[in-house]
């Protein structure tokens, strides 16, 4: 449909173009050239006709899910495009003088856009067709059947017409050439990019596949790795808490510190079995309904003032909005802001402010979550998404973190089709500004209309 889409769209330009050429045949080169007026104008009138049939024959049949399965109709209806195409031109031909018409150069974009939309076949077929209603009309002056036309004095003209076969059919056949020429560079071109194509397009697919199976790989490892460090951490908590006697001092704290790595190595492993497993989604494979996110961001505000608490960070929820809808995960949208809040406030400073800011402009709203805190070098920014990533700054002011959260939050607001834009100086702060598009609840009484 797109195809069909590109082709009526370029004959409107077609059509303007016949209607300048007839304005300005009526004030150029006066007594030089002798452009045929009106022609340009019925031309314009014929193409404006038929581009209006197609768009509703285009509109109303090939906008089925069955025809556009059928590559065959589609092929066949620009085809029928093309030849129309050609008589049009053929006659603007006959009527600025064949031989001396600039339109023969016209039939050259229909072979090139046959060769990129049609089989090399099918392509073929368009330029032997090119060439004979490029050439029909001077043959039907050298046969006598149609008037000479010339735009000019008419002697050039003449001259080839009376001077026997040679010169017609050297016209004749240096079209057919030159199209021929034109169709050959063409289609080897196209079949080239074709064939380039294939190979990226089954690359990509190698690519996902072997992206799928890493992260297949992934969860399988992570699963197995959960029980046995959950039966050490408990083996590890019951040496601590003294169910075992009690420990020497230097033993105590020795297995306090394990019991802290166990803890870590299991965030950490909770966090790339989230993320593998969010990766692995599609939009499909989540429920996406109308959610209210002014209730899902204050909860989590309230959640990161909590967590800021014990270091005198204060987080702000900034918005005079009492609700705002998009299209939604409530589970997956109070993973991504549970994370945003809790990296401003883990890599802020004590005694600091985190805001979370709410703006909507027109069917869109903004969610920043602005923060005072390290910053990001312009060098890492680029690699804050990355898994697993952590800048020297980061690891500096918080050893426990995964590197696991932004990566988290790309994927959740890739599945939303949601925008995210970061903008941070170091030592300046940070802010994550995530852009989703609203929807509009109906109420009762306009879903009974």
């Amino acid at each position: 449909m797109d195809r069909i889409n590109w082709f009526i769209s370029t004959r409107w330009f077609a059509a303007l173009l016949c209607v300048v050429l007839w304005g300005v045949s009526h004030w150029s080169w006066p007594g030089i050239v002798h452009l045929p007026k009106l022609s340009f104008i019925w031309s314009a009138i014929a193409l404006a006709l038929l581009n209006t049939i197609y768009y509703f024959f285009g509109k109303n049949i090939l906008s089925t899910k069955a025809s556009l399965e059928n590559s065959r109709l589609t092929r066949v209806f620009i085809r029928v495009q093309i030849l129309l195409d050609f008589l049009v031109l053929s006659y603007l031909n006959y009527v600025t003088g064949t031989i001396e018409s600039p339109f023969l150069v016209m039939f050259v974009p229909h072979i090139i856009l046959a060769c990129i939309f049609l089989s090399r076949r099918e392509s073929f077929s368009i330029v032997i067709f090119a060439w004979f209603y490029a050439a029909l009309p001077l043959m039907l002056e050298y046969a006598g059947i149609l008037p000479c036309i010339s735009i000019f004095d008419g002697h050039f003209k003449h001259l080839v017409l009376e001077k026997g076969t040679l010169l017609p059919l050297a016209f004749f056949f240096a079209i057919g050439l030159g199209y021929v020429i034109t169709w050959y560079i063409i289609t080897e071109i196209t079949v080239s990019l074709k064939m380039r194509e294939k190979q990226l397009e089954e690359a990509y697919h190698m690519l996902k596949h072997m992206d799928k199976e890493k992260t297949q790989a992934t969860l399988r490892a992570t699963h197995e790795l959960k029980a046995p460090f959950a039966a050490i951490k408990s083996y590890v908590y019951t040496l601590r808490d003294g169910y075992c006697g009690e420990l020497p001092e230097r033993a105590a704290k020795v297995v306090d510190r394990i019991g802290e790595r166990c803890d870590r190595l299991r965030d950490k492993i909770s966090a790339i079995i989230h993320l593998s497993n969010i990766k692995t989604l599609v939009v499909s494979d989540i429920n996406l309904k109308p959610v209210n996110l002014i209730d899902i961001l204050k909860a989590e505000a309230h959640e990161g003032a909590l967590r800021g608490r014990e270091r005198k960070i204060e987080v702000r929820f900034r918005s005079d909005l009492s609700s705002v809808y998009v299209n939604g995960s409530r589970p997956h949208l109070t993973t991504l802001f549970s994370n945003l809040i809790r990296n401003a406030v883990n890599y802020s400073k004590n005694d600091q402010v985190v805001d979370v800011e709410v703006v909507e402009k027109r069917d869109e709203v903004s969610v920043s979550v602005i923060d005072s805190g390290i910053g990001i070098s312009s060098d890492a920014l680029e690699k804050i998404f990355d898994e697993h990533f952590r800048s020297n700054q980061a690891v500096a002011h918080n050893p426990n973190g995964t590197g696991l959260g932004l990566p988290m939050v790309k994927e959740l607001v890739r599945l939303h089709g949601a925008v995210l834009a970061v903008e941070s100086e170091v030592g300046v702060g940070s802010t994550f500004k995530v852009t989703f598009k609203t929807v509009i609840l109906k109420t009762k009484g306009e879903n009974n209309e």
